[in-house]
């Protein structure tokens, strides 16, 4: 479902760009400009290129008609100058994968936060930032408070990159002793605990390098000497909630067959990220955000701070 392209069959919304129901403007999305008020107001309500009573449609106002009876003769739109740019908050929760094999991708993350914030500040000084980390389970860092600061970020990325030596789980638990995490279940905790805010422009970079399991399944299950740690989630209850909150995610995940992990390969790690999953449509897709190669990140083609910033620019203030 590509809810963020649905909107365009709307008309009159060809083109806009959306900050919580607004344009860049700041006038309300979907607007008209044909009543007395929108007709005066200096402001081309309905972004057809004409302003007050240069648009046809306030023809039938009288401050738009010569001695109150013949319309006035349209001409071309008023030049306003340049319009005021939207000013909502940007919200971005990284949602990262501390398993084994991750260590490095955390490094290359880490060493991208300060350009990724400038590239946010840039937009708005209001943004914030927060962390989900999982393997078979998930963990909120600080409760998904946002950081205090670019160094606090740093810091906690460092200890979670060292984290991913211990091949354990980051709530507790026996050791990870299969291929698939739980990205499904990390997902969902960054969507309903996360402090996503009214009118945000909400982001997920979700980080990962093998495939996900949804409800029922048991991932390190009880025949690697512990009992487990059991999804709690489908993959349509994730892409609901994530939709429900209007957070599109962009994914550096692997296409096609998984690499080897310590306990076997995945035959397809891109399901649900850079592909359907189960015949829906991919995590990505479903929230109108973005998929990248991981491979191509480690083989250095690929520059996450930069595909980041760009994501983060392109969505800000567009409509969901």
């Amino acid at each position: 479902m590509t809810r963020r392209f649905a909107s365009l069959a709307l008309g009159v919304l060809v083109g806009l760009a959306a900050c919580g129901g607004r344009d860049r403007t700041g006038t309300p999305a979907g607007s008209v400009e044909s009543t007395a008020a929108t007709c005066s107001d200096g402001l081309d309500n309905d972004h057809d290129g004409f302003v007050d009573c240069y648009d046809g449609n306030c023809a039938a106002q009288a401050s738009c008609r010569a001695d109150g009876g013949t319309p006035l003769d349209f001409g071309p739109p008023l030049d306003l100058g340049p319009t005021p740019l939207c000013t909502a908050p940007i919200d971005v929760v990284f949602v990262v994968d501390v398993s084994t094999s991750m260590g490095d991708d955390l490094a290359r993350v880490r060493t991208g936060l300060r350009s990724i914030s400038e590239a946010a500040q840039a937009l708005t000084a209001d943004t914030q930032f927060s962390l989900v980390v999982f393997v078979d389970n998930a963990v909120a860092e600080a409760s998904c408070a946002p950081f205090a600061s670019v160094p606090d970020m740093e810091a906690a990325f460092d200890r979670w990159r060292s984290f991913c030596a211990t091949n354990g789980q980051p709530g507790g638990g026996n050791a990870n002793s299969d291929c698939a995490e739980n990205s499904l279940d990390a997902l969902y905790l960054a969507a309903t605990t996360c402090p996503w805010r009214t009118g945000a422009t909400r982001i997920v970079i979700h980080v990962t390098d093998d495939t996900f399991a949804e409800r029922p399944a048991v991932l390190s299950g009880s025949g690697f000497g512990g009992d487990g740690i059991a999804v709690e989630h489908t993959y349509d209850e994730v892409v609901a909630e994530l939709q429900r909150q209007e957070i599109r995610v962009g994914a550096f995940a692997a296409p096609g067959a998984g690499e080897e992990c310590g306990a076997g390969t995945s035959s397809n790690v891109g399901r649900g990220f850079h592909e359907p999953y189960a015949g829906r449509d991919s995590l990505p897709v479903a929230t109108g955000g973005q998929a990248w190669s991981i491979r191509d990140v480690r083989a250095g083609t690929l520059d996450m701070a930069t595909a980041i910033s760009e994501m983060v620019t392109a969505e800000y203030c567009t409509l969901y």
